[in-house]
């Protein structure tokens, strides 16, 4: 049984898994290892572990009930007991549940389940990381973190207030994970085409119509991407080993050249905030304040 999710590219670059790519994860774990008891664990590189000693890390875990499978952002958070498993896939950390003794290459972590089967953390680029705290939410790496996007009390208004006083595009902001939490390249590309807003579109210039357009799009690109279980530009894979569906649902997301599937224009490719950014220069608009480049 696998469970995971590697490298996604994009123009030769690798992307970070997004919240619908962690929720498909979060979901399928939950099924596969709530109730079951640590018998084990295991660190084989201490790089994934830097913020504690390995053995250390190893005894706290040791013996613990799973009790939830929870996720925050781009975060898989693993309750266990009185402690809480803090997991960052990165560029190309995987999970994979199958039998203990099943160890491939770049193996970094095992926790051992009560049948001998385990989870095997895999990450080629060693950029992954694991943290063990008692409070999950207040921890210095998700504690900065901005609304969770899904949640029944995320609106424009909520929207509004993270972005008050700010002057950076829109794109830019959507990609601060203080702003929202688990956005990334793909699906603010995404939620910005079905909004009709221009990437390069200065928050401070957004009406609260805008507002709300935006806010109801990216819940329904997250839903989507979660719906379709991720997008796949690689080797990201469901637990029963089929890869994601949603790539095959994108709109502007890597189709520089191909038409609008709203207006019939070629979709174009610029560069902002350091990322790749697809849009529409008829269906999104470029403000007038905004220098054409």
């Amino acid at each position: 049984m696998l469970c995971g999710i590697s490298y996604m590219w994009t123009n030769g670059l690798a992307i970070m898994p997004e919240l619908p790519e962690v929720e498909t994860i979060r979901r399928e774990l939950h099924s596969q290892i709530l109730r079951r008891r640590l018998n084990n664990v295991t660190v084989l590189d201490p790089r994934l572990v830097q913020a504690s000693q390995p053995k250390a890390f190893e005894t706290r875990l040791m013996g613990a009930l799973i009790t939830n499978v929870a996720r925050r952002g781009k975060y898989l958070m693993i309750n266990v007991e009185s402690d809480v498993l803090i997991l960052h896939l990165m560029m190309s950390g995987r999970l994979h549940l199958r039998a203990r003794t099943d160890i491939r290459p770049h193996t970094r972590l095992l926790l051992t389940l009560d049948d001998d089967q385990a989870l095997h953390f895999v990450d080629v680029r060693r950029f992954g990381r694991a943290w063990i705290t008692e409070e999950a939410h207040s921890h210095e790496v998700v504690g900065h973190l901005g609304p969770e996007p899904l949640d029944a009390g995320f609106d424009w208004r909520s929207l509004a207030i993270r972005l008050r006083g700010r002057h950076v595009a829109i794109k830019t902001a959507l990609l601060d994970q203080r702003t929202v939490a688990g956005i990334g390249n793909i699906y603010a590309d995404e939620a910005l085409f079905a909004a009709r807003i221009h990437p390069e579109t200065p928050v401070n210039l957004l009406s609260p119509p805008k507002l709300r357009a935006l806010t109801a799009s990216i819940v329904t690109v997250l839903e989507s991407g979660i719906a379709h279980q991720g997008t796949t530009f690689s080797t990201f894979e469901t637990s029963e080993g089929s890869p994601g569906n949603n790539q095959g649902h994108l709109k502007v997301f890597r189709k520089t050249g191909q038409p609008c599937p709203s207006c019939g224009k070629n979709i174009r490719r610029i560069v902002l905030a350091q990322r790749s950014t697809h849009y529409c220069s008829n269906c999104q608009r470029k403000p007038r304040t905004v220098s054409t480049k």
